[in-house]
């Protein structure tokens, strides 16, 4: 019977938590949130796992009243991955950057705000044309995100 608690533990970790995990006073008498993601792993996997926890973490504030305002920054690694074709990736990572085509579809459906960083995506060397429809390509990511946090926006940096 210990090896079978071990096992499902193992397998599924969110049982331990799942019972306290509770985020009403953190929350307590907030209506909305607006939050700027800094996104630049440029690693496949990393990266698609940073958007589940953008869209784990939206949907976890709507189930607790809070309407949240997002915008996701992308700069670095992160450029090649939010563009069209396969052009800028591995062979390799063809199949995880569709699945992280499938969440800037999402991201934009919910209203998100997508942003990419022109001196990123010239470090990269992708074309600005390249960028996915959804995706406004900024000027200068780092001025993107202080004006956000000026505006009061909660930074979370994924990287």
């Amino acid at each position: 019977m210990k090896n079978v608690l071990t096992v499902l533990l193992v397998l599924f970790p969110s049982m331990l938590y799942a019972g306290n995990a509770d985020d009403r006073q953190a929350l307590a008498d907030l209506t909305s949130v607006k939050i700027i993601c800094d996104v630049n792993v440029g690693e496949a996997k990393p990266l698609l796992r940073r958007l589940e926890l953008i869209d784990e973490t939206y949907s976890q504030l709507l189930d607790a009243g809070v309407t949240p305002t997002i915008v996701v920054a992308f700069r670095g690694g992160a450029s090649r991955f939010v563009t069209r074709g396969v052009k800028y990736v591995d062979a390799k990572d063809e199949g995880t950057k569709k699945e992280i085509q499938g969440w800037i579809d999402q991201f934009s459906q919910h209203g998100f705000r997508l942003e990419q960083c022109a001196i990123a995506a010239r470090a990269q060397e992708v074309d600005p044309a390249d960028f996915l429809p959804a995706i406004t390509v900024v000027q200068n990511g780092y001025i993107s995100i202080v004006a956000y946090q000026t505006r009061g926006y909660a930074f979370l940096p994924m990287d």
